[in-house]
């Protein structure tokens, strides 16, 4: 049955036609009331879609949240990687240099010459502990990043 508007139905009804008008009412209202409780139904439908969506929204917000963390600590250990490589090419290239410089020396210059070469040495060996610190960091945080 259609809505009908209270202004469809009289104010004042006729006595003859005071049953027809209740019955027409009646029937009115009842249609009225069930359109408001299909209204009622979907609108809780779309609150619980609703609910759903925003806690799919903060999941999704958690994990990029997360995802950025990870991004953050995996940008971080990587220039800290390019610093330790750098300076193990610098070191190396020192190294090669020293090796070279002693093939065409003799005499005191050789002893002066694996002196430096110890102290490059052990610089070598204190960038390869930072990398090493890098690698049992990156093997930490493994499944996190």
């Amino acid at each position: 049955m259609p809505l009908r508007s209270a202004t469809e139905f009289p104010v004042s009804p006729d006595a003859e036609a005071l049953e027809t008008t209740y019955l027409e009412c009646r029937a009115a209202l009842v249609s009225a009331n069930r359109s408001r409780g299909i209204l009622k139904a979907q609108s809780d439908r779309r609150g619980v879609v609703i609910a759903e969506l925003q806690r799919e929204l903060q999941d999704l917000e958690a994990d990029l949240g997360d995802e950025a963390r990870a991004k953050a600590r995996l940008h971080a250990m990587n220039s800290r990687l390019v610093e330790v490589i750098r300076e193990l090419e610098s070191t190396g290239d020192a190294i090669a240099e020293v090796v070279e410089e002693s093939e065409r020396q003799s005499g005191f210059w050789l002893v002066r010459m694996f002196q430096e070469l110890v102290v490059l040495v052990r610089q070598w060996r204190s960038v390869k502990a930072k990398a090493t610190a890098i690698a049992t960091e990156a093997n930490q945080l493994g499944p996190q990043a």
